[in-house]
């Protein structure tokens, strides 16, 4: 069996007397894009750091690829870093950034340094702006260009801290298609810190919440979220009225719901929804629409980092 290729554990760091990393465990897998969650100040960043060999741990370990980074300085040539500094100059062409970072790990031979310069640009979207100054990018592209520089030097590991912060809708779009197809297609493995947990849902296969520096939760994204219990549905009536009288009806058979306007969400723990349905149809109430809503990471997410406290606000007549 192939060893992880990052390994916490037992990890402890305490800053001014303050526990900031309560013993933590988890383990990372080859070509795995991992998700690590966790509120401001839950510890994520100070995690980062450790793995990446910038400040020691009071306890525990943290190995990457077998060793830690801060011993083992040959082994950062395997890691690439995209944080929210990204790293550039802005008075260097795109093209004269990823050569000025391919030189410092070591790429002297001229072809194949421009090579692998144009392979990334390529792969990035930015050949067309290689001749372009960095400083009149914007910052879609900005992050684009910090991710083809983290991959000069061919890293088995990619770790990204926010790689979408900021950015519209579209570059986003982008961001994650391109993280996407570094696991798929040149088999990196991607440790991914981020707030946008529907970033999170589309492309992490595991996912590490982080509360108060101890792991809180630590499962496939997929059991993560079918952890919740309650599932919902939403019915859209063709009136107020008529919502309303259902919402009479919900709160007399004490149902938690949601209503909004003539639509109402529906809160329920057994698979029969049928048996809330049917007496609104008898009541001859008109629906026009049913949809049952999909649990996300979301409200997973918030479940966790409130202790356990998720619960519908219940709107009653």
């Amino acid at each position: 069996m192939k060893q992880p290729v990052i390994i916490v554990n037992n990890l402890v760091k305490k800053i001014n007397n303050k526990l900031v990393l309560n013993n933590i465990s988890f383990n990372v897998e080859r070509r795995e894009i991992f998700g690590y969650l966790g509120p401001n100040g839950a510890g994520k960043t100070t995690t980062l750091r450790i793995l990446l060999g910038l400040m020691k741990p009071t306890s525990g370990k943290a190995l990457v690829l077998g060793d830690d980074l801060s011993k083992n300085i040959n082994l950062r040539r395997k890691v690439g870093v995209v944080l929210e500094n990204d790293g550039l100059y802005n008075k260097l062409t795109a093209y004269e950034n990823l050569d000025f970072y391919s030189r410092i790990y070591g790429v002297s031979n001229d072809s194949e340094r421009n090579r692998k310069i144009k392979e990334l640009l390529d792969l990035v979207g930015l050949y067309d702006e290689k001749d372009k100054k960095v400083g009149y990018y914007s910052r879609g592209m900005r992050r684009r260009l910090a991710i083809a520089r983290a991959l000069i030097h061919d890293p088995e590991i990619v770790f990204m801290d926010e790689p979408t912060s900021g950015l519209d809708p579209e570059a986003k779009i982008t961001i994650r298609n391109l993280i996407s197809q570094l696991a798929k297609e040149r088999d990196a493995t991607i440790f991914l810190i981020s707030h946008d947990l529907d970033e999170v849902e589309r492309l992490c296969s595991r996912v590490a919440i982080l509360v108060n520096g101890r792991i809180a939760a630590l499962n496939t994204t997929r059991k993560l979220i079918h952890s919740l219990e309650r599932k919902s549905i939403e019915i859209t009536f063709k009136n107020m009225e008529d919502a309303m009288e259902a919402a009479k009806y919900l709160d007399n058979k004490r149902i938690l719901y949601n209503l909004h306007g003539n639509s109402i969400r529906i809160f329920y723990q057994d698979s029969n929804i049928s048996r809330i349905l049917k007496p609104l149809a008898i009541m001859g109430l008109k629906i026009i629409d049913i949809k049952r809503n999909e649990e996300s990471l979301y409200n997973v997410y918030l479940k966790i980092v409130r202790g356990g406290k998720y619960e519908p606000h219940i709107y009653p007549n």
